[in-house]
């Protein structure tokens, strides 16, 4: 259905912007011109198009697409975790904590699931 909605956009754009520019060609020449630059641009977007569907009907390329968007969903969880961690170092800087209370900090972060608690309770409250 949605390559059914795009090749009608498509059309309907083409109809468009055919009707706006066809009035402004004055020669024989430009028209010529105009509409093989046209047709070449239609064929080549529709050839895109059938690739496209192509693929999508593939089985390995469907495999293949998961594992991407799979991979590609770890790495934004994995950048918002390091986000998350900075600002909570951050703002133990900000509150005059020095390198050895930070260190001890996180190595309790690491090895105490509570201290992971709190850490992300405050965290949600300050978001809420």
């Amino acid at each position: 259905m949605e390559m059914f909605n795009k090749f009608i956009k498509l059309h309907w754009g083409l109809f468009l912007f055919l009707r706006r520019e066809l009035p402004k060609k004055r020669t024989p020449k430009q028209l010529i011109s105009f509409l093989s630059d046209i047709a070449k641009r239609y064929f080549q977007i529709h050839l895109q198009e059938y690739r496209n569907l192509f693929n999508i009907l593939d089985p390995e390329y469907r495999k293949q697409k998961a594992e991407y968007e799979k991979k590609n969903d770890i790495k934004k969880d994995l950048q918002r975790a390091l986000k998350i961690l900075h600002y909570v170092d951050i703002k133990m800087v900000k509150a005059g904590k020095n390198r050895q209370e930070r260190r001890s900090f996180w190595r309790d972060f690491y090895k105490n699931g509570e201290v992971r608690n709190d850490v992300f309770k405050d965290l949600d409250k300050e978001i809420g």
